[in-house]
């Protein structure tokens, strides 16, 4: 699992922890659980180049992206629509699922 923590502009961190899909029928998928209170959009990068782009989130629930290629997963360009000092700290869990 790994994660990307928000801080008071409602803008994401670089990721923490790594995320790899592996091969197979059925491979290429992760879970984006967005723990923080508001919606949050994303990009997903496979081994450093963006293959998803403009992914959202709402608040306080989890998207199950598929179809990426194997590598290493990233979440980058993670932002939510505006920034308070309530959303400092507030994580995105980037999750394995296959």
């Amino acid at each position: 699992m790994a994660t990307v923590t928000l801080s008071a502009a409602g803008v994401g961190a670089a990721q923490s922890g790594t995320v790899t899909t592996a091969g197979g029928s059925g491979g290429g998928i992760i879970m984006v659980t967005n723990d923080s209170d508001a919606t949050v959009t994303f990009d997903v990068a496979t081994a450093g180049s963006t293959v998803l782009s403009n992914q959202t989130v709402a608040a306080k629930d989890y998207k199950i992206v598929t179809g990426l290629n194997n590598g290493a997963q990233t979440l980058v360009n993670v932002s939510t629509s505006h920034g308070t000092a309530a959303q400092s700290g507030e994580i995105i869990y980037n999750t394995l699922v296959t």
